[in-house]
């Protein structure tokens, strides 16, 4: 059957960001096709991309989406050479579902069925209790939330919310030995880098990480006389 909408190769939805897994994605993952240190969280609270929307917005369900290549979103299996994939053969189901000239089918399954750590992770591992402690100290939907506020008391407690994060983090990777990139799986983004657009900055005094509000310059600053 002929294809009335072929891929071109362009590579432009895969330099976007890499997939969202869903749940039947599930098997790619148990077979080691894509490794768990290949996948990034989102945790849900935090601020995403909703490509039906086209804007940043705080996702409603977690999700575990493929890793971006160094400080890129460009999908961690995308060979920029020739704009191939090097999983094509299995690929997750939302790149199989992608049409560029006919998006609808796949922005009708945004956020749906979508695959969360818990479902790649022996029910009985110790690092599940982990990642709760880290939830509890350190929720996606509180932390966007306190993002929007202008109080005082608002950074204050993003200051709080940041250090725990940073502290988990090194706890379970000093007890476990754990990679960076496993990491990411595990806890997400870490909060100190979600903070762009904020206007919060995030500055190192003695060793110790501290948020500040972002001074903006005067309006006179610039002036010549």
């Amino acid at each position: 059957m002929n294809n009335s909408n072929p891929c071109r190769q362009c590579g432009v939805c895969c330099k976007k960001g890499g997939p969202a897994l869903n749940r039947d994605d599930l098997d790619l993952v148990r077979q080691g096709y894509i490794r768990h240190d290949q996948l990034l969280t989102i945790r849900q609270g935090e601020m995403g991309y909703n490509p039906a929307s086209e804007r940043l917005e705080p996702v409603p369900v977690e999700l575990l989406k493929i890793r971006g290549q160094g400080n890129s979103w460009t999908c961690l299996f995308l060979t920029e050479e020739s704009n191939g994939c090097t999983i094509y053969a299995h690929r997750p189901s939302t790149c199989r579902l992608l049409q560029c000239r006919q998006p609808e089918p796949l922005l009708a399954t945004i956020y749906r069925n979508t695959l969360r750590r818990a479902d790649l992770i022996n029910p009985g591992d110790p690092i599940l209790a982990e990642i709760e402690r880290h939830e509890l100290a350190c929720p996606g939907q509180l932390f966007t939330g306190l993002l929007a506020e202008t109080a005082e008391d608002a950074l204050s407690r993003l200051n709080e919310m940041v250090r725990a994060d940073l502290a988990i983090r090194a706890e379970v990777a000093q007890k476990t030995g754990i990679s960076l990139e496993l990491e990411f799986f595990l806890f997400g983004r870490p909060l100190f880098k979600q903070l762009a657009g904020s206007g919060i900055e995030c500055v190192e005094e003695n060793g110790k990480i501290r948020l500040q509000r972002r001074i903006l310059p005067s309006p006179a600053s610039g002036r010549r006389e």
